[in-house]
């Protein structure tokens, strides 16, 4: 049994929580391979105009898994706290694959609503591995696993010793510096590590000497905004400002609603504290050149302002 999962969207959420429970069932996890133009182009046929780039190169992920393997895993994420909502297209991707792509292996679909607790999650668990198994204790050992893999990875990512871009690439790490320009980079992880949509951001700030501050290495908020999806933009932000740092950057795709909302409250925020903000807004159409640019010149600036 080889089942599918597109390095896109809650990939870099929740892959190495899926990884422990499925691995821990004895079934093969394939993930896609790294985002490059080909999976831009595969997707951009089952997208409307309007749609986001992260959608867009999801649809690509899903392309290059069909006929790969025997079912695929796309959660349908409603809630991620009490009070809040999802994204209407993340919360309805099952649905959005079965209407546009009739060629697809099964779904593994479960509707994930963290506004209920720790016991609906791992209801959900358990419904999804019994996919797999009847064996109870199978399945409790796995869903112990998933728990475990969960509140270590997010621990790991916190301390630095962790990125999503290296769930399933341990060589794929970016090298953090605690004594470099401290910035922090605020937006969602499938738009701040995978380094085809941002053109390998972190990597090029590391190489400035900045130090990285990702809504990660920040650490847990609880989110206050009805999008709780928003924190890592403006909970992220406001807990960066709180510690001091000497920069923002903003990362959000095109065609995002609730990111074009939110990102005027980072702005607000920013210009209380005099702190400076560069918005980066990611899309199919962004230059390489453009953005390094922006980010040597936003860079030097700051040195400027630190050495007055």
């Amino acid at each position: 049994m080889r089942i599918g999962v597109p390095r896109a969207l809650s990939f870099y959420r929740f892959h190495p929580t899926w990884a422990a429970f499925f691995n821990c069932l004895g079934i093969e996890l394939v993930v896609s391979p790294p985002t490059n133009r080909a999976t831009l182009e595969a997707g951009l046929p089952y997208a409307v105009a309007e749609t986001c780039l992260p959608m867009k190169l999801f649809y690509g992920h899903i392309r290059a898994l069909v006929g790969q393997v025997d079912q695929l895993l796309v959660p349908s994420i409603q809630r991620l706290a009490p009070g809040s909502s999802n994204c209407a297209r993340l919360i309805g991707l099952p649905d959005l694959l079965r209407a546009t792509m009739p060629d697809l292996p099964p779904l593994i679909a479960p509707d994930i609503d963290l506004s209920q607790g720790l016991a609906a999650l791992m209801s959900v668990i358990l419904e999804a591995g019994a996919l797999f198994t009847l064996n109870p204790l199978a399945l409790r050992d796995a869903v112990a696993a998933a728990w475990s893999a969960y509140r270590s990875s997010r621990q790991a990512m916190m301390e630095g010793r962790l990125t999503p871009a290296s769930f399933d690439r341990p060589t794929n790490v970016v090298s953090w510096l605690p004594d470099g320009l401290p910035i922090a980079v605020v937006g969602h992880p499938y738009n701040l590590y995978d380094p085809f949509i941002n053109h390998q951001l972190l990597t090029r700030l590391a190489r400035l000497g900045v130090n990285v501050l990702t809504p990660e290495r920040l650490g847990p908020q609880p989110a206050d905004d009805y999008w709780a999806f928003e924190y890592e933009l403006v909970g992220a932000a406001r807990l960066a400002l709180e510690r001091g740092v000497k920069g923002l950057i903003a990362v959000v795709a095109f065609g995002c609603g609730p990111d074009a909302i939110l990102v005027d409250e980072v702005q607000r925020l920013s210009g209380e504290r005099g702190v400076p903000l560069m918005t980066l807004v990611l899309d199919e159409h962004s230059g390489e050149a453009g953005l390094v640019t922006r980010l040597e010149a936003f860079v030097d600036m700051l040195h400027w302002r630190k050495g007055r």
